[in-house]
């Protein structure tokens, strides 16, 4: 007699991290479950690609009032318990609205897996303290945040690499040098001013694309543009004024030599990123294997190395003309972190098996 199907819930009331969502699809569709998806419709507007992989959706809806979530997380917990879910993944496992969902279901025999985005919601936070009531096992994104934090009480933790993204295209010829900058111009995540001064040293044929939405009437992307016109390189520099779909990410990276976070030392986020939780250009660069450009200062990151060339913000563009984004290219292709079914593999056991 065969096993029952396990029905799964994937859960993302927040809106955001859509990127972590498709390797959960893959890992529990080939596990044979059944899979449902509570979300914003935002999110499943933007990401028609789901529909493929998901078998019923609980849309919810968060405009208005405290007492509004309540009812919408009431109405989700009985909607799970309507479709016989199993157990649910909360691809964001923090914040209050979740803490609302996790107390109400505290008695429900559906179990509750986590992702977290951020080593400090293990480090102190009441909200997740109460999270943790309901969810016994968490995952984080890397294996070298996983290796700094301890599990809480009667946890289990375990980590995957979410890098299964839309079918990629395949890499293409180009002339020069074409380096992509994952996410939208904004000085608290990236480095803006030393980006400029290594401009000063670069010629036009290394090419630079900020693969996100940079909104021209923030202060930082004015601020980056009116110091492009002053440095003559507007044609060096692309900037979207708008989300960036799908198809154009995939494009951008097919002619992409490198990945650059962007990161250093003294960015105003430095602290977060690389320590508490990880830059979205390294899963993007795992995931397509493009190696990385990234700052010395975070060459102990082991799960990197592979992956990475390091630079210092003098010789940034003595490493970028000597370098062959080859050589890392080639490593990338033996290390698990770039393997699909190896991540998607552990991620099915954990949430199935463990």
């Amino acid at each position: 007699m065969s096993e029952k199907q396990e029905t799964v819930a994937l859960v993302e009331i927040g809106g955001s991290h859509d990127e972590c969502l498709l390797t959960q699809m893959h890992a529990l569709k080939e596990a044979g479950c059944r899979l449902l998806l509570v979300c914003t419709q935002e999110l499943r507007a933007r990401n028609p690609h789901f529909e493929e992989w998901i078998d019923n959706y609980c849309i919810v809806n968060f405009a208005g009032s405290k007492r509004r979530e309540r009812q919408e997380m009431r109405r989700v917990l009985r909607w799970m318990k309507t479709e016989g879910v199993n157990r649910a993944v909360l691809n964001t496992a923090q914040g209050g609205v979740i803490r609302k969902l996790c107390v109400m279901a505290l008695f429900s025999p559906i179990e509750f897996i986590g992702i977290l985005h951020t080593t400090r919601k293990l480090q102190g936070s009441f909200t997740q303290k109460i999270i943790h009531r309901k969810i016994k096992k968490y995952f984080f994104l890397s294996e070298y945040l996983l290796s700094t934090v301890q599990a809480p009480k009667g946890g289990k933790l375990e980590y995957f690499y979410p890098i299964v993204f839309q079918e990629q295209l395949p890499k293409r010829a180009h002339e020069g040098l074409k380096i992509a900058i994952i996410g939208g111009v904004e000085r608290r995540r990236k480095d803006i001013d030393g980006f400029c001064t290594w401009l000063e040293q670069l010629d036009d044929r290394i090419q630079f694309t900020f693969l996100g939405y940079s909104n021209p009437k923030h202060p930082d992307v004015v601020f980056l543009k009116e110091k492009l016109k002053a440095l003559g390189k507007n044609e060096q520099v692309q900037l979207f004024d708008h989300f960036v779909d799908h198809p154009t990410f995939n494009e951008h990276l097919a002619v992409s030599d490198w990945i650059l976070p962007l990161v250093h030392p003294e960015t105003p986020s430095a602290d977060q990123y690389f320590r508490n939780q990880i830059s979205g250009a390294m899963t993007v660069a795992f995931a397509y294997r493009i190696p990385l450009l990234i700052h010395k200062a975070y060459a102990h990151i082991g799960e990197m190395q592979a992956a990475a060339c390091y630079y210092s913000m003098e010789n940034f563009a003595d490493v970028v003309k000597s370098s062959d984004p080859n050589l890392p290219q080639s490593r990338m292709k033996t290390v698990a972190p770039c393997d699909p079914q190896a991540q998607k593999a552990r991620f099915a056991h954990f949430v199935l098996k463990v």
